[in-house]
């Protein structure tokens, strides 16, 4: 993390919930090259209790306000900065989803909870709802997770210990950050949306393929056993030349925009 002495924002706590060490490298490169207010506190919180993880760590923040990180995203230098600068009491990137079909991690609420409760069939956004520009008013009874979430202390001390609890909607799950998402909302607070901000989120997947149309294509497979098959990604040959070319499968062309090497002229041809 490096210290920015003139930013003109007040210091605060960034607050990483992990295991015994970080998952992905992205992170902690992400994490050392961050611009961040003088003063600005980080805490680690290692252990297999992540609600606690947070909670430990608001309980010992310093400053003006807390950015909760998870250890499988990576994000550019400036977005710490760039989320102060919205100046409002919440806000958060947009996460997307580790399985497939990669939907954002945002959650449509149903007219018959009008109070945010939840229910396994609320509907994921798409990401057209989310293409626009600027900040966007998270609807009340919808529901967005804490990752790069940036709250005020004023929020937090409102809230109280515990601020983040599990199994309070489904007792079988974790569910503190959806938790989390209604209880701000049910205090009045506007949960802003930072649309121009995508949270990268890291996740192990299966490289694999799948027949498609008659051919192999590639695809990705997750860990829940969810596929995704991509056709627009498929290789072939092509005959002049001894490198794969992306093609669409469907109409047997080479995409030339998805050349890795530049296409050589073919030699002219010498007399005998």
């Amino acid at each position: 993390m490096v210290h920015l002495t003139d930013s003109g924002y007040p210091a605060g706590t960034i607050v990483v919930a992990a295991a015994i060490q970080p998952r992905y490298y992205e992170f902690v490169l992400s994490l050392g090259a961050l611009g961040a207010p003088a003063g600005t506190k980080l805490h680690i919180e290692r252990s297999c209790d992540i609600t606690q993880n947070f909670n430990n760590g608001v309980k010992k923040m310093v400053g003006e306000w807390v950015w909760f990180l998870g250890d499988d995203h990576a994000f550019s230098p400036q977005l710490l900065m760039r989320l102060l600068g919205h100046n409002v009491d919440v806000v958060v990137p947009i996460t997307p989803c580790k399985v497939p079909p990669y939907a954002p991690c945002v959650m449509h609420g149903l007219p018959d909870c009008p109070d945010g409760d939840w229910k396994p069939e609320m509907p994921l956004y798409h990401w057209d709802e989310l293409s626009g520009e600027g900040l966007m008013a998270l609807p009340k009874g919808d529901f967005i997770g804490q990752a790069g979430m940036l709250v005020k202390k004023s929020v937090l001390d409102k809230i109280g210990y515990p601020w983040f609890k599990c199994g309070q909607m489904d007792p079988g799950r974790l569910q503190e950050d959806l938790t989390f998402c209604r209880e701000l909302q049910q205090l009045g607070y506007t949960v802003y949306v930072d649309q121009d901000v995508i949270f990268d989120h890291f996740a192990p997947v299966c490289i694999t393929a799948r027949r498609h149309e008659g051919q192999w294509v590639p695809a990705i497979s997750a860990g829940t056993g969810s596929v995704v098959v991509l056709p627009f990604c498929a290789t072939k040959k092509n005959a002049n030349h001894d490198y794969n070319s992306t093609t669409d499968p469907r109409k047997r062309e080479v995409n030339p925009d998805y050349h890795t090497h530049p296409i050589a002229e073919e030699p002219e041809s010498v007399p005998a």
